[in-house]
């Protein structure tokens, strides 16, 4: 059996060694690499640290470097592959990540499981906007969706309110996107036209809650909502003017609280998401919380 070796002496290295003497079913460790001078020579938790070339006496066969230094990865990759070594073979990349949220929420999983088919988003946008819309739950006011699409990120709100009594307001042309103003916004008027008011109707069937607004929003809007109020609304338009007009329709009527996913507004192919949003909240700019999934997160403090 082949002996491991640990490619950096830091945090990642030492916690590395640590979750490999939990599990006595692997090879034994033999010692630590690292590049840094002032790591080299030392005793690290009973093994010593030696410097990359310590390798050029060993046989490739004998070991298996885990190399644990996070974006330095790339950096030590070229310099092994520099020793003859082949990554996958001789050495493989053990920089520690975080769980995705199927691993927290193994439940999750097959909810994903029936949104993918009826969505464009990542599995991690989905998993941002499903615990958003949880945390709204207990707040007062209903939910909403402009830009439904196929249905997909619909069915997943939903699912996150079942049973809270709160109406799903959802409105979409669900014939594509309406006029796009071509110099703010890359998208053309007739996009994501593949799409079917009586297919979202049956997707939702389940969730009585839904109501569907069909029509270009906010003309859409029904009479006798002036104080309405709403705990997490998703918006999902991917042009300026649409995106704009869900600002300034739905923030007024945030609940404290309340929550407002933007998607696309750190996405090159939507400059008009991020163009509406700065410029509606430029009174208070910090309010926007980008994420790193490209969405923008507003909330009434």
């Amino acid at each position: 059996m082949s002996s491991i070796i640990i490619y950096g002496a830091g945090c990642q290295g030492q916690s590395l060694l640590r979750l490999l003497k939990n599990r006595p079913d692997l090879p034994v460790v033999h010692c630590f690499l690292d590049s840094h001078p002032g790591k080299q020579g030392r005793i690290l938790e009973g093994y010593p640290v030696h410097a990359p070339d310590y390798l050029l006496g060993l046989d490739p066969q004998g070991f298996s470097i885990l190399v644990a230094v996070g974006a330095y990865y790339p950096v030590v990759r070229r310099l092994l592959e520099g020793l003859s070594l082949k990554e996958g073979l001789h050495f493989h990349d053990a920089s520690q990540h975080p769980l995705g949220y199927t691993d927290i929420n193994p439940a999750f999983a097959d909810l994903l499981d029936q949104v993918r088919p009826h969505t464009l988003l990542s599995d991690d946008r989905l998993a941002l906007l499903y615990q958003f819309a949880l945390q709204t739950r207990a707040l007062p006011g209903d939910a909403a969706e402009v830009g439904v699409y196929k249905g997909g990120t619909a069915l997943l709100i939903a699912s996150a309110l079942e049973e809270t009594g709160k109406q799903l307001h959802l409105f979409d042309t669900f014939s594509g996107l309406p006029e796009a103003d071509p110099a703010t916004d890359l998208h053309r008027q007739g996009d994501f036209a593949d799409t079917c008011l009586d297919r979202v109707g049956t997707l939702l069937a389940g969730f009585p809650g839904t109501r569907l607004y069909p029509g270009i929003f906010p003309g859409t809007v029904p009479a006798g909502w002036e104080e309405k109020r709403f705990g997490f609304v998703h918006v999902d338009v991917d042009i300026y003017q649409s995106a704009l007009d869900c600002c300034a329709f739905f923030f007024p009527r945030l609940t404290p609280g309340g929550r407002m996913i933007f998607d696309d507004y750190g996405f090159l192919s939507c400059p008009g998401i991020r163009r509406a949003l700065d410029e509606y909240f430029s009174f208070d700019p910090a309010r926007i919380l980008y994420l790193p999934t490209g969405q923008a997160l507003v909330g009434n403090n």
